[in-house]
């Protein structure tokens, strides 16, 4: 007789599981979603409460014959659990992206094209017209041991077919020496039996070297010059005593020589060396300074070449075309929230509008980002101003304290805006995933495309400027135009909408650009002079005070243009610093400019 199957029992339902919460889970805050703490369990008590409600809600609906509303609940409760994981996932991205990530914002051509052709772009601008085939690898490398005869017999071909260009192989860029490095050459001689000729036995002559070079480091090293002057007396009497005089008197009395005080400078704005880190190198090498003595000899050499910094800055101001940006930098004060405040290091170029012209870099200290710190600085320049959209620069200030006369920072008759802010705008929608931000930017690559033929044609301002009004125009007609037609369907939230937002605003400054040969399209030489400060300020992180800030606009101001010049930062400012010390004419103030000097100094060297 068959035995009676036992029914199955069930497995009773973990008290574990987490059914899906709509919006964020048990209504928690974001703070302390990500505090990485642990919940806590009246937290979970809370939870179970609520969803058990929501289930008995749910069921008293679906009791009632009210399925399709239960059902329309539980979609919205999972169309904002899937809203808030995209949010909180591209939150990330952005995160890690910022961290992690590069920051340049080139796409390649294929890219653009692709993204392009999806929204409705020309598809004969980008298809090359013919019948598609399977791509083939590329060539292998190949070693030109043959000659063009056997290889061509090899691959089976004529010798009139034509040949094909060898593939560029793109090669490191290799190491070179400058002629001024001590070079120390030692001379291998043949011996007398290997100068004989091995076949007729007479003595053979040198009339060439095989040279095999390696380039040795030798570390720096601190030389403590002493100068003992001998001291007579007179023996018998014991009455006269002299001393023998001084070789050279310094003008200023102190232990150290000024190629320290010029490697202090140097390193700190080329190498981003906090002072703290030049003391323990020099420690390393013997020297032994206090915290207190080297932060004084910093503040010293600052202060001395102040009145060259700021000559070198009306200079600047003097430019018929000056571009300007600013970097923020943390400066400590025990009054301010936190014991800090967010100042601001700015960047001036200034250019007499010659294409490809040498540059002359100014850098100032405020303590805010209000217009009214920077509106003396504006008012100094005549020419015409290149920023970004910051709104400072169209605000009205005071100029006096009587308010009689009011300025705007940067007057939009001489205002120059910047491709690069524009683009970057919807570079940052289509890393949102908005992929029809690629339309304007292939605009922009087209822009700048042509601005790159006329580089390489090295085209004068004048050539260039009618390039720009044959070429560059149609392209920004129809940039202005997509932007108008799209402008108004956008959310306003959304990032392709402040992008556009941005480009309307900044129109007029920008095709302004276009209109004239010597101005640039965008900002990008002073983004290029101010990134020497944004690395150098991961080493030091701060300045201690407002008098610190305005030392390191100093200091980057010779400094940076030393290195624009191609000359050396320390030889200049050792030189400078001697002959500031021993009372220079301030009327010859402006021969200490890096300009001025380097043009001295190439003008001594070719006289010689």
């Amino acid at each position: 007789m068959a035995r009676p199957q036992r029914p199955k029992k069930q497995k009773p339902r973990s008290s574990t599981t987490r059914p899906c919460v709509p919006g964020i889970p048990a209504g928690l805050p974001v703070e302390l979603l990500t505090a990485d703490i642990p919940l806590d369990a009246d937290l979970e008590i809370e939870r179970q409460a609520r969803l058990e409600a929501l289930k008995a809600r749910l069921a008293r609906m679906l009791a009632e014959g009210r399925g399709a509303e239960a059902l329309d609940q539980m979609m919205l409760a999972m169309a904002g659990l899937e809203r808030a994981n995209e949010r909180l996932a591209w939150v990330v991205v952005r995160a890690n992206r910022f961290r992690f990530g590069r920051s340049t914002q080139k796409l390649s051509r294929e890219e653009l094209n692709q993204l392009l052709l999806a929204f409705g772009g020309d598809v004969a601008a980008t298809a090359p017209g013919t019948e598609p085939v399977v791509p083939a690898s590329p060539e292998p490398e190949q070693v030109d041991d043959a000659s063009p005869v056997d290889e061509a017999e090899s691959a089976g071909a004529t010798p009139e077919a034509p040949e094909k260009k060898p593939k560029k192989r793109k090669r490191v860029r290799s190491m070179t020496v400058s002629p001024d490095v001590e070079r120390n050459v030692t001379v291998v001689p043949l011996s007398k039996e290997e100068c004989t000729c091995a076949h007729c036995g007479s003595e053979m002559k040198v009339f060439d070297y095989v040279e095999h070079q390696r380039i040795r480091y030798v570390p720096a090293k601190i030389v403590l010059d002493i100068e003992r002057r001998e001291k007579a007396g007179c023996d018998r009497c014991r009455k006269d005593i002299t001393v023998a005089p001084r070789e050279q008197t310094p003008a200023v009395e102190r232990k150290v020589d000024a190629s320290l005080l010029a490697k202090l400078v140097a390193e700190k704005c080329v190498l981003g060396l906090p002072l703290d880190r030049q003391r323990r190198e020099l420690a390393r090498l013997g020297l032994d300074i206090p915290d207190k003595t080297l932060q004084s000899y910093w503040a010293y050499t600052t202060d001395l070449l102040e009145p060259i910094a700021d000559a070198n800055l009306s200079l600047v101001f003097s430019k018929s075309l000056v571009a300007v940006d600013d970097s923020h930098l943390k400066t400590l004060d025990k009054s301010a929230k936190n014991g800090i405040f967010r100042g601001h290091l700015w960047c001036f170029v200034g250019t007499d509008g010659t294409v490809g012209g040498p540059e002359t870099i100014g850098y100032g200290y405020t303590q805010s980002w209000d217009a009214a710190e920077i509106s003396h600085w504006f008012s100094a320049i005549d020419g015409h101003i290149q920023c970004d959209g910051y709104a400072g620069y169209a605000r009205e200030v005071e100029l006096d304290d009587d308010g009689d006369k009011t300025v705007v920072a940067v007057p939009n008759e001489r205002r120059l805006g910047c491709g690069m802010h524009i683009r970057s705008k919807f570079h940052d929608a289509l890393l949102a995933k908005d992929r029809r931000a690629a339309i304007p930017l292939k605009h922009f690559a087209d822009l700048y495309a042509i601005e790159a033929d006329c580089k390489a044609r090295s085209l004068d301002a004048e050539a260039r400027g009618e390039v720009r009004r044959r070429l560059s125009a149609p392209i920004l007609d129809a940039l202005d135009s997509w932007v108008d037609a799209i402008h108004l369907k956008l959310l306003p939230k959304s990032q392709r909408r402040r992008a556009t937002t941005y480009a309307i605003n900044q129109r007029a400054f920008f095709r302004r650009c276009f209109d004239d040969g010597r101005f640039e399209i965008d900002n990008g030489r002073v983004e290029r002079r101010i990134r020497l400060f944004a690395v150098a300020r991961r080493g030091f992180l701060f300045t201690g005070s407002v008098r610190g800030g305005e030392r390191l606009a100093i200091a980057f101001t010779l400094v940076d243009n030393c290195l624009a010049l191609g000359i050396d930062p320390e030889r200049y400012l050792v030189d400078v610093i001697e002959k500031l010390e021993r009372g220079f004419p301030l009327r010859r103030l402006s021969e200490l400019i890096p300009a001025n000097w380097a043009a001295e100094q190439a003008a001594q060297k070719g006289a010689e």
